[in-house]
């Protein structure tokens, strides 16, 4: 019985032996070879927020007259011949930019093989944004285009209102005005205060009457 016992224990010996041999080497081995077989998991790349590229700032082509009287040159520089002038607050559409100059048409040949011209007036003289005009600005504006006319300061009222409102409507411009002097006391109604300008023309059909008592115009 006593040698039963002892082969007893030395199996348990022999298990408990084994066990510890598989526990604390040979499986610590095995989880290592497996460890260098199986490749490392790839990376996950990261994702990043596209960077906005900003849109061009489109280039500014549309400016504002900024003195009250501004000519207009057929080259860009002072000594250039004025061919037309522009007034305080119109709108131009500059096409060019030039050593300090804007080109507001197209290219034009006059002759034969002569040289390309345009319009040009100086960068200095616009802005970006229409001038404030105040209500005596327009008035002294106004005045000096009529300031000529027969009875001026009799009929300055209806007068000044009378072209503001002609030129706002485009139905005259300031030019037309200034070539008269203003406005011209007609002889056709001699027992009426009528008044009369051309405006785009010297034919009948442009010219344009203003009876000052009633502050209406009209045709003939």
């Amino acid at each position: 019985m006593k040698k039963v016992l002892m082969v007893v224990l030395l199996l348990v010996g022999i298990a408990l032996a084994g066990g510890g041999y598989y526990m604390f080497y040979l499986k610590p081995s095995q989880d290592a070879q497996q460890e260098e077989q199986e490749p490392e998991p790839a990376a996950k790349p990261v994702q990043t927020e596209p960077i906005p590229v900003p849109e061009p700032v489109p280039e500014k082509t549309d400016y504002y007259v900024s003195p009250e009287k501004l000519g207009v040159r057929e080259a860009p520089n002072y000594d250039a011949f004025i061919e037309s002038v522009h007034y305080r607050g119109d709108k131009l559409h500059v096409l060019e930019k030039r050593d300090g100059w804007g080109r507001i048409s197209p290219y034009y040949v006059y002759k034969e093989n002569g040289p390309e011209v345009a319009e040009w007036v100086p960068m200095e003289a616009l802005l970006e944004v229409p001038p404030t005009i105040t209500k005596q600005q327009r008035i002294e504006t106004i005045s000096k285009y009529i300031e000529g006319s027969d009875d001026f300061k009799q009929y300055f009222d209806v007068f000044i209102k009378t072209t503001d409102d002609l030129i706002k409507e485009g139905i005259c411009i300031p030019l037309d005005f200034e070539e008269l002097n203003g406005w011209v006391r007609s002889v056709t109604y001699k027992e009426e205060d009528v008044y009369f300008v051309y405006c785009g023309g010297y034919k009948q059909a442009n010219k344009i009457y203003l009876n000052v008592q009633t502050g209406k115009i009209f045709y003939r």
